[in-house]
């Protein structure tokens, strides 16, 4: 016995001194990253705070309280650029046309869209370092429909990289819950209610729906419609919070960053502190212990239905994990996943780690399950046209759409779900003056490590080209849902 202890000391040792050397060589080695810039640094105090400032009275509260954040910003931001930044590509140079103060409509804050005679409200909520301009196209699509649309600034975002350091899972859920019930307040009683969600938005808009059930004072979605939600992530995340270790000490300060990159993207962070990304990771594992309750039980039934839009392959969130712990445990007709698979005529294919099979031949073939699944995929392997499979209680059916697979484009990715070819900012270019630059067509050639930012970033496609089918899947939806 005195030997195993002794064995169990030295393990515990010998993991602690690892775990220590770990800690202490990422550390040293998070000091290369680039030089940290105001909006890194930066608190603006006048963002919402659960902790601090407890319980919002009323959405109008919020939305002032948004103002004094945005005058905030104005203050302490933009007066301390230097002259060399205001020349730059910068979301936070005065003059650029990449600082959205100087669009039409600033959509890194709270947007509201307003019908004439509301047919129905949503609700949107959007991703983690996104802003609400992710949303837009869908909240534009519902707003043509006749719906109130309250797309809501999640706490942490459309400000700087800086106001993610001092987020917490909590302050999002927080401000969710009066915006429900203002959407819920514009609207007929028996007029539809829905909540759409993408990405860090998808989990909270699950989370929010799963809390309704159990709290008869929050209005319950009639649906939820939702684009690569955040129901897992990569493991790892879970040690996200370690570099608070070392990271309070000046000469580590930059320990708390994942990426330290320039901040040209009007309407998304470039930049990424650890600690955003363990708030995503806790809410993960907040959601999937819920919906781990579910099994079969009358619960599940109460819950609203669902249409999810997930890409195969996703750098971001973990597909399985949607499949696993949402479709699955729900295991309902009401429910559908739509799946974008990846170009199987690509001239790519050959340079892919996976065709990614495994996932999608277990789901597609699992005798269980109920819920409906739609591939979008190539209409053969030997053709770039694209058709959407779907399957049914054992029937399947098949409907061709428009267009192609775009050249060179192998996959859809995480970022691109929400956006259609014709955005401006992240679209393929085919809707922008020769004075405009969208950030969706960027694709670089030349000698490696001369960018300042990663190649990887600027190659990711940002746009959807099959989001034609998407907004008819959701018009299809809210047709049914008016009637």
């Amino acid at each position: 016995m005195r030997s195993l202890m002794r064995l169990l000391k030295k393990v515990v040792i010998a993991l602690a001194i690892v775990t220590i050397t770990i800690i202490l060589v990422r550390a040293v080695d998070s000091r290369k990253l680039p030089e940290l810039r105001v909006w890194h640094t930066v608190e603006l105090e006048s963002e919402y705070r659960a902790r601090r400032d407890g319980d919002i009275d009323g959405f109008a509260a919020y939305l002032a309280q948004e103002q004094r954040l945005f005058d905030e910003l104005n203050e302490k931001i933009y007066p301390d650029v230097p002259a060399e930044e205001q020349a730059a590509p910068s979301r936070y140079s005065q003059a650029s046309p990449f600082n959205a103060n100087n669009h039409a409509k600033n959509w890194n804050r709270t947007v509201e869209l307003v019908p004439e005679v509301p047919t129905g409200g949503v609700l949107m909520l959007h991703g983690l370092t996104d802003s609400p301009y992710s949303m837009r196209s869908m909240a534009e699509l519902f707003h043509a429909k006749g719906f109130y649309v309250l797309v809501l600034r999640l706490p942490g975002h459309g400000t700087t990289p800086g106001a993610l350091r001092h987020v917490h899972s909590e302050d999002w859920q927080a401000v969710i819950e009066p915006a429900a019930r203002h959407v819920r307040s514009i609207i007929d009683d028996e007029q539809p209610f829905l909540i759409v969600g993408y990405s860090n938005g998808g989990a909270l808009a699950v989370n929010y729906a799963l809390d309704a059930l159990d709290d008869d004072s929050l209005p319950m979605p009639d649906r939820l419609v939702l684009m690569s939600p955040a129901i897992g992530v990569a493991p790892y995340a879970m040690f996200a919070a370690w570099h608070k270790t070392l990271s309070w000490l000046t000469y580590f300060e930059k320990f708390q960053w994942q990426a330290v990159l320039p901040e040209y993207d009007p309407y998304k962070y470039n930049s990424f502190p650890k600690s955003a990304g363990h708030e995503t990771y806790a809410l993960t594992q907040q959601v999937q212990e819920k919906l781990s309750r579910f099994g079969a039980s009358q619960t599940a039934r109460r819950y609203p239905p669902v249409l999810a839009f997930v890409p195969l392959v996703d750098a971001t969130v973990t597909t399985a994990d949607t499949v696993n712990y949402l479709f699955l445990q729900l295991n309902r007709p009401a429910d559908e996943l739509v799946l974008y698979d990846i170009n199987r005529f690509s001239r790519l294919e050959h340079f892919m780690k996976s065709k990614h099979q495994d996932l999608l031949q277990s789901v597609w073939d699992d005798s269980n399950r109920r819920f409906g699944l739609t591939l979008v995929t190539n209409r053969t392997r030997a053709s770039g046209t694209v058709l959407a499979r779907t399957s049914l209680n054992g029937r399947i059916t098949e409907r061709l759409l428009e267009g192609e697979w775009p050249p060179l484009v192998y996959s859809l990715s995480h970022v691109a779900i929400p956006f259609p070819p014709d955005d401006l900012w992240y679209g393929d270019g085919s809707n922008n003056s020769d004075e405009e630059v969208s950030l969706g067509t960027l694709t670089p050639r030349g000698e490696k490590q001369v960018l300042i930012v990663p190649a990887d970033l600027l190659l990711r496609l940002r746009h959807n080209p099959f989001f034609e089918y998407q907004a008819s899947r959701v018009n299809e939806l809210l047709a049914e849902a008016t009637r």
